[in-house]
């Protein structure tokens, strides 16, 4: 039976844990109940030592090797082992997916994952957006720059590094208000803050305006650089990075304006206690941050938590999250990741890290009942694999060909649920799925009697599964997108700072 041929009554029997030898008999039913258990274990037991007989001795030959002896009570054993842990994990899967499906889709989670999503959309509408805004701040920072010019003191760091002069160049706050037209198009003003406003449909609110208002902390690194000016050889440039910003996104509501999530992003660079200057060069660095959203106009929402945080030294590359709802965890995440292109802060924040690093192992928490977990042997085939798979699910394409990716998948990778509530982990493997003439790749789980795999989604119940597709089909990571949304608007607003000017 090929991975993606399961029909529903092959999954009904390996829920109910039992199987047909022909149309009436049950293999393992050896008490003809019509249901398999302990009794039958005990029965069958029984017989093979000689204190008992059988009236069904197909149902008794478990292993199918046409005799009854001890190897079927083993069998039979582990088939209701099997069973009964199934039934418990099937059950468990169904709660927590009901749970998470809630929590998921909370009013005040979609409204700012929504708003977060239509920004960064608005943002690659416009091809040049990042340069030009980054050419804005790089002049805002340069006016300012020239208004501090100081010289160096005698014996100072910078006395020792050559320079006889020096200008600040703060970043993070440039007094500019960015507005967007929703067509592709936007106008810069002054402003107190930095601040985006941008036009947006979001669920439970509708179309208006909505605001990110970034603001830096006063502690701050110090990075230093060559002017590269010409015949001011001797002058250096100071910039300040702020150590955290706070990010708020508020929207227009009823004419007032209402705030949605608050976000706190910090930065940890390595510093040098013999000196006052970080390096952007330094290949380790980690970026943290909470974010809180809040109910919307309808009352219905649910106040939501998310802490992140993203880690990198050297080529390792670490990814944690928790997400709460209600302040009841729902999902934590770690994943551990190995760069194929390791670099410096400012280098990994400009390509987006995310982009360019192979999974090596992960662990996935629901509600403190259900654990994924998984390591990965070769993280880049695993990923040229996974990509193939994907984008070869064509309806006219070879069996054996998809057959042999997702094989490749499995062969390098080894994934288990486990829980405290269950007996025994359940391995987890990737199968193919057609649907409609398409195929799907997911997650699956063996069957009890065969070598079929069955997807974990066809385990949930169906409204369920449509609860949970919703946020899902936005991104893979559980809280409808939020993190990788802050983390990637994070990026671009790293890539617009003028750190490198005059480099």
């Amino acid at each position: 039976m090929k991975h993606y041929r399961i029909t529903l009554m092959a999954v009904l029997l390996a829920m109910a844990g039992r199987t047909m030898a022909d149309n009436s008999t049950i293999v393992g039913d050896v008490t003809g109940d019509g249901t398999v258990d302990a009794s039958d274990v005990t029965t069958l037991a029984d017989y093979v030592i000689g204190l008992g007989n059988l009236t069904d001795k197909a149902a008794a030959d478990v292993n199918g090797d046409a005799r009854v002896d001890i190897a079927d009570v083993a069998a039979l054993i582990n088939i209701v082992g099997r069973t009964a842990n199934r039934s418990e994990l099937i059950s468990l899967i169904n709660n927590d997916a009901k749970a998470l499906a809630d929590a998921l889709n909370s009013e005040s989670l979609n409204a700012t994952s929504q708003a977060f999503d239509q920004l960064m959309s608005l943002i690659e509408l416009d091809k040049n957006f990042i340069a030009n805004i980054s050419t804005l701040f790089k002049t805002i920072s340069l006016r300012n720059a020239q208004l501090s010019l100081t010289p160096v003191k005698a014996g100072s760091e910078l006395a020792e590094m050559g320079y006889l002069a020096y200008m600040t160049v703060d970043t993070g706050n440039y007094g500019v208000r960015v507005i967007f037209d929703g067509k592709g198009g936007c106008r810069a003003v002054s402003a107190d803050n930095l601040e985006f406003i941008f036009p947006a449909t979001v669920d439970g609110i509708g179309t208006t305006l909505f605001k990110v208002i970034m603001k830096p902390s006063n502690n701050c690194y110090q990075t230093v650089a060559d002017a590269n000016i010409p015949d001011m050889e001797h002058l250096a440039f100071i910039y300040r990075l702020p150590k955290s910003f706070t990010m708020t996104l508020t929207a227009l509501i009823d004419k007032n304006e209402q705030t949605l999530s608050e976000s706190v992003v910090n930065i940890e660079l390595p510093e040098t206690p013999a000196s006052d200057f970080v390096s952007l060069d330094a290949p380790s660095f980690k970026i943290s941050g909470k974010q809180n959203t809040y109910l919307t106009k309808t009352g219905t929402g649910t106040g939501t938590a998310l802490d992140f945080s993203l880690s990198m030294e050297g080529a390792n590359m670490v990814f944690d999250y928790s997400f709460t709802c209600d302040g009841e965890e729902i999902v934590t995440n770690n994943a551990q990741m190995l760069l194929s292109q390791p670099g410096s802060f400012m280098g990994q924040m400009a390509q987006n890290a995310f982009n360019i690093a192979d999974l090596k192992a992960f662990t996935i928490r629901i509600l403190n009942d259900l654990t994924l977990s998984g390591t990965i042997t070769d993280g880049a085939t695993f990923a040229t694999d996974f990509e193939k798979a994907v984008n070869d699910r064509q309806p006219d394409a070879p069996d054996d060909i998809l057959y042999k990716q997702v094989e490749s998948l499995n062969s390098s990778s080894s994934i288990q649920l486990t829980s405290e509530k269950i007996v025994m982990p359940e391995p987890v493997r990737f199968c193919l799925v057609k649907k409609d003439n398409h195929y799907t790749v997911e997650l699956g789980i063996k069957d009890i009697f065969s070598d079929a795999n069955i997807p974990i989604n066809q385990l949930v119940d169906s409204e369920v599964m449509e609860q949970l597709n919703k946020p899902f089909s936005q991104s893979f990571t559980p809280s409808g997108n939020s993190a990788s949304s802050i983390l990637k608007f994070y990026s671009v607003f790293m890539q617009m700072q003028p750190l490198t000017a005059g480099k």
